[in-house]
């Protein structure tokens, strides 16, 4: 835990990624090791930081539901990250305190921006279910 906010298991991988990124001397090396990185730490948690997401129709595919966020919002992550470590590595600092800055902000920024995500979801569920005032959560089913 970090000033209250408890690090995700995805956010870490996907800052250990940025980092591994920063150290990486080349292009093509650094673009596996962010997109790995996204695509390992997805399953343990969702991003909180996403940059660019297409969500397909509730009524499309599964797959197409599973794969398209999936890829549009790695896709978009590698770019602005490549962007990130690049420039990173081109700064005055040592690229292993850069590469431990980088990837320490991007798990802090990822997990606290995933818990505001989860939060606003929750309120605006809760707002949904209640229309009445009552704020039970629950669903109202008539007999």
């Amino acid at each position: 835990m970090i000033g209250g906010t408890r690090i995700r298991p995805g956010s870490a991988v996907r800052g250990a990624g940025v980092a591994l990124a920063c150290l990486t001397p080349r292009l093509p090396g650094r673009a596996r090791a962010v997109l790995a990185s996204y695509v390992a730490g997805w399953p343990l948690s969702r991003p909180g930081l996403q940059v660019f997401v297409v969500v397909p129709d509730e009524d499309a595919e599964p797959w197409r539901r599973a794969i398209v966020p999936l890829a549009t919002s790695g896709a978009s992550w590698t770019a602005v990250m490549l962007v990130a470590a690049s420039a990173v590595r081109r700064s005055a600092l040592p690229a292993p305190v850069a590469a431990v800055l980088l990837g320490g902000l991007v798990a802090v920024g990822d997990s606290l921006l995933a818990d505001l995500g989860e939060q606003l979801k929750a309120r605006t569920t809760d707002a949904a279910a209640a229309p009445d005032g009552e704020g039970s959560g629950g669903v109202g089913f008539t007999a």
